[in-house]
């Protein structure tokens, strides 16, 4: 097997067990339910917010430690998370426990970046990014997939008891936590010596370093000396610049931090929102959110994969297609705002979903093939501390205007309706300045 498919074969099964958590589709239930009795204004306002407010200090810690402890050890620390958020949840949780939870969720959901962080840096042929990248993710989504189902298989022979589902989240997540231990290390990071390829007298340092050329076998440990905090911070300034300065990465990133603010949110409340209108409709039947999830889930890892197999020259089509597919994305969120009819809002959140986490793989892909080594999750993981910012920001506003869960997700549909416009204008002079520079070419003789 060549080494970039074991790679991918041994990160795939870790997103994918990982993944396996049935209390996620019915946590709502569960805390609202006659085991925990929380109210959901209470799950709505105050204990989502603080794995909203904590997203940005894990997403922070991410992208700042994930290239420099290399992957891995991150990779373990979010198994251990998610082993305490569900040990946490067992036998009738009080407040704090409950707290204690929501903050390590928090900081679970923001390390999916390490994941495809380790995975470029394993694999050195850029073109496999996008293949590679689909089927990690459709790992993931088919993990989601499994784990909502078995969640709604075990509240369906249960009678509606949510109790049991921490246990079996608790089990898949050891399993996973101890699988990363064996994932193969990560080398040591390069990004120093990137940055000090050359010499100030403009030698290269591997000539400085060459024990057989004496004039400069006493530099090495000058050199070494002399590299500073100030010199590093200021390089790794210098690679964001550089990164951002790409079009493609900023094309993509602009598109994928504010799509992943709004998907973020739509992902925290969607389970209230089906539990709200369960409960305004007066329709007190079994709710059925881990077999809706096991669906999404199940048509996202089926279109991931299918997406990592595309051929698709997004530097010419990227613009034009993000705008589409905004616009597409926005009508489907308004139905959170205008169907009272529960059946509809889980069709709406099945085809959402699969269209969102499809997208996200040809975003990071894309960004992904721009990116030196050593530099993935420090801009990938950018990206996600600024979409959960921005998740946070416009989070703390509903709650402090008293917006109903309806119309939130209003809100989330004009988000994506503005990035459809804005990506439709920008496709539009992209495609009139291509138009007129191959008019001039044409006349060349």
């Amino acid at each position: 097997m060549d080494h970039w498919k074991f790679i991918t074969v041994m990160v795939t099964v870790f997103t994918f067990t990982v993944e396996i958590r049935p209390m996620d589709s019915f946590l709502t239930a569960y805390l609202t339910g006659p085991y925990v009795n929380v109210t959901l204004n209470e799950v709505s306002n105050v204990l989502t917010p603080i794995r909203i407010y904590f997203g940005v200090i894990g997403s922070f810690l991410v992208f700042l430690s994930s290239d420099y402890l290399r992957y891995k050890p991150v990779m373990i620390i979010n198994g251990m998370l998610g082993m305490v958020a569900y040990i946490n949840l067992v036998n009738s949780p009080t407040t704090f426990r409950i707290m204690i939870t929501e903050v390590c969720l928090s900081l679970f959901s923001c390390i999916e970046m390490a994941y495809y962080g380790y995975l470029y840096s394993k694999i050195e042929d850029k073109e496999h990014y996008q293949i590679a990248t689909g089927f990690a993710k459709s790992g993931m989504l088919s993990g989601t997939c499994v784990g909502s189902l078995l969640g709604q298989l075990v509240v369906y022979f249960n009678d509606c008891n949510y109790s049991v589902l921490p246990y079996y989240s608790l089990a898949f997540m050891t399993f996973a936590t101890t699988w990363a231990f064996f994932l193969p290390s990560v080398g040591n990071s390069k990004t120093v010596i990137h940055m000090r390829d050359v010499s100030n007298d403009g030698f290269l340092n591997s000539a400085i370093r060459d024990p057989g050329i004496p004039k400069y076998s006493s530099t090495e440990k000058a050199n070494k000396q002399n590299i500073l905090p100030s010199e590093i911070l200021f390089n790794h300034f210098s690679d964001f610049r550089h990164s951002y300065a790409d079009r493609t990465v900023l094309m993509w990133s602009i598109w994928y931090v504010i799509a992943m603010a709004a998907f973020t949110q739509t992902n925290l409340y969607i389970n209230i929102l089906y539990t709200y209108i369960a409960d305004e409709s007066g329709d007190k039947h079994m709710l059925l959110n881990g077999l809706v999830d096991s669906l999404a889930t199940m048509c996202a890892a089926i279109s991931t994969y299918q997406i990592g197999k595309v051929n698709v020259n997004w530097n010419e089509h990227g613009y034009s297609f993000l705008a589409f597919i905004s616009l597409v994305i926005a009508l489907l969120l308004s139905l959170g705002y205008c169907s009272k009819n529960i059946l509809v809002v889980y069709m709406m959140y099945i085809c959402l979903d699969t269209i969102v986490q499809s997208i996200f793989v040809i975003a990071m892909s894309q960004i992904g093939k721009q990116l030196k080594h050593d530099f993935y999750t420090s801009v990938l993981g950018f990206n996600a501390f600024l979409g959960i910012v921005l998740s946070t920001c416009l989070s703390s506003l509903m709650i402090r205007i008293g917006t109903s869960l309806p119309v939130r997700f209003l809100v989330y549909s004009s988000t994506f309706v503005i990035l459809g416009v804005v990506y439709g204008c920008a496709a539009i002079i992209f495609a009139t300045k291509n138009k007129s520079a191959r008019r001039r070419f044409s006349r060349l003789p």
